[in-house]
């Protein structure tokens, strides 16, 4: 397995895996996403074409196992964001998340002193992997998620270089 930039020709497996990834973490917490799939195929074409985001792939042979994708974060000025990373349930626990975290955090690092990201608070799951990573859980709050659905979600800081304080983020 190599971690490598995402290209155009990753579409469909990014939006597959992106899709049955979600449908698995998010099953009893957010509602059926009918049409997931159609609407990832264009997220994901819009992404790749769009020059503020980094998305990662872990490709094995040439099937796409998992993404991360980070950028400049759109509600924190002057941070980097881990906006997404997901793995195919099949490979939960091998160790492709974290090589995928490991890549983000170097391109993080040569990009900003320090990042944010957003978890669901429901998803102890994700929110052990960021901490056990050098996440700090900076706060707790209220946010619109699943198409408008109100859900508890939390905030996490890494820094990568000495920083000043940014408490209230």
């Amino acid at each position: 397995m190599i971690v490598r930039a995402a290209r155009r020709e990753d579409v469909s497996q990014l939006a597959a895996v992106h899709t049955i990834s979600s449908e698995t973490v998010y099953a009893g917490i957010a509602p059926s996403d009918e049409g997931g799939l159609e609407r990832r195929l264009r997220v994901w074409a819009d992404v790749l074409a769009d020059g503020r985001f980094e998305p990662f792939v872990a490709d094995d042979a040439g099937r796409i196992l998992g993404f991360a994708t980070i950028g400049p974060s759109e509600k924190h000025q002057g941070l980097g964001e881990l906006f997404a990373i997901y793995t195919h349930p099949d490979v939960w626990g091998s160790g492709v998340g974290q090589a995928l975290l490991e890549r983000a955090h170097e391109a993080l690092a040569a990009g900003w002193d320090e990042a944010v990201l957003t978890v669901l608070a429901a998803n102890p799951r994700a929110r052990r992997f960021y901490e056990r990573n050098g996440w700090v859980h900076a706060n707790q709050l209220v946010e619109q998620h699943f198409g408008g659905l109100d859900v508890e979600v939390c905030r996490y800081l890494r820094h990568f270089h000495a920083v000043s304080d940014t408490r209230g983020v």
